[in-house]
């Protein structure tokens, strides 16, 4: 079943995707699409439609 969430990630200061894809495998999501939503000073929320395997 896919599900979707949003999640914060701690936010560094050069971000790329690589970044939060591998951030979103150690939350352990097997995610099928995800993308930013917000930034502030400390987090990125990140919107993650992921496969629930539990």
């Amino acid at each position: 079943m896919i599900k979707s969430k949003n999640v914060k990630i701690k936010k560094i200061d050069a971000f790329d995707n690589l970044y939060i894809e591998q951030e979103l495998k150690k939350l352990g999501l097997e995610y099928v699409r995800w993308a930013v939503i917000a930034v502030d000073e400390e987090y990125l929320t990140v919107s993650v439609s992921y496969i629930n395997i539990s």
